[in-house]
């Protein structure tokens, strides 16, 4: 059985940026069983697990893994086809997947807003439903301070869902946002 040691970062080194929004930061080795037939996205909620146990990040909630030189890792592709040994990639939680997405999409189309303000913290909780400006469907859950969502579908995610209703299959939207790894995260 082989394996496939991989350095993995957590978070972003906010040591000489005083004005940066800290989030947890970590550099830690992660080793695969290379002839396995793992994917990406399990690989993404293997390290969610591994984070949380390890280093108690219980508020880290990985969205995406990039490679070192900016190169976003796609869910469906196997661990042993995409990764080698020693390969450096970086966790995007969703604090920054919000702040990247923010700074290179606008919402062009809104089908749905729900605002309420709540009397009880006197703060306006929202969620937004519509297509960005690459044609592709978001949902966006903004709530008590700190607790943000972003989920972001594209076609085939979106066929896929279609395909899986019309054959009758319950709990589809389930399994997407199993995928995805949806849950609110706190800041």
């Amino acid at each position: 059985m082989s394996t496939l040691r991989i350095k993995v970062q957590v978070g972003e080194d906010n040591r000489n940026n005083n004005y940066q929004k800290t989030n947890a930061f970590r550099k830690f080795v992660y080793v695969i069983d290379s002839s396995s037939n793992k994917t990406i996205g399990e690989l993404i909620k293997n390290l969610q697990e591994y984070i949380i146990q390890k280093f108690s990040f219980t508020k880290t909630q990985i969205v995406e893994l990039m490679t070192h030189d900016g190169f976003i890792l796609s869910k469906s592709d196997k661990c042993s086809n995409v990764l080698k040994d020693n390969d450096y990639i970086i966790c995007i939680d969703m604090l920054k997947f919000i702040g990247e997405y923010y700074s290179n999409f606008q919402d062009t189309v809104i089908w749905l807003e729900l605002k309420q303000h709540d009397a009880s913290d006197n703060k306006e909780k929202y969620i937004r439903i519509g297509l960005n400006n690459f044609s592709e469907l978001f949902i966006r859950m903004q709530g008590i301070s700190g607790v943000a969502a972003l989920y972001i579908f594209g076609i085939y995610e979106l066929m896929t869902i279609s395909n899986e209703k019309r054959k009758g299959s319950k709990g589809v939207l389930h399994k997407i946002f199993q995928k995805k790894n949806v849950c609110f995260t706190y800041n």
